[in-house]
């Protein structure tokens, strides 16, 4: 495997292309080149390079949850039952397993994990906190928050914040 990059190693034209793709990456190399100044050829091994390195971590398809029948949202913190690495550890895998679970961070401050959830409904989500937390051997205490509006969703980063110090 390539070594990774690093952000001091991106320059402009890297910057420029990642900052198209975020916005949406199924735009033809020969349209990115134009907006960036570079040939089509180069646009497509820079883009090649930063998916080789990691930059660029995959390409998918972000579906809207409720046209999917998911329309409840949900936040969850929750708590270990201890904090030693085997209980962390077999947490994290079991979080990982399930297809209900979109996101899950691994955090400090009072709570071991915060997690978004989805689900068909209210009754699913109660079987959902009952397997996953209620009944969870590795879990203290958890508290739920149903999501009533999605304000902002998103994966962008912002890419030239950086150099406007």
């Amino acid at each position: 495997m390539s070594k990774k990059i690093k952000i001091g190693e991106l320059d402009r034209f890297d910057l420029s292309i990642l900052q198209i793709l975020q916005g949406n990456n199924r735009q033809p190399h020969a349209a990115i080149a134009e907006k960036v100044g570079l040939s089509t050829p180069s646009v497509q091994r820079r883009i090649s390079r930063l998916e080789e390195r990691g930059v660029i971590r995959g390409n998918v398809a972000v579906l809207e949850p409720a046209l999917m029948g998911n329309p409840i949202s949900a936040v969850i913190e929750s708590r270990l039952v201890e904090d030693r690495s085997i209980v962390m550890d077999r947490a994290k895998r079991y979080f990982r397993d399930v297809e209900e679970i979109q996101q899950c961070y691994f955090v400090n401050g009072g709570v071991s994990f915060i997690i978004i959830m989805i689900s068909r409904d209210l009754q699913h989500f109660e079987q959902l906190v009952r397997q996953h937390f209620a009944d969870n051997q590795d879990i203290q205490t958890y508290r739920t928050l149903i999501v009533l509006d999605q304000v902002k969703t998103g994966l962008n980063i912002p890419l030239f914040a950086r150099d406007e110090k």
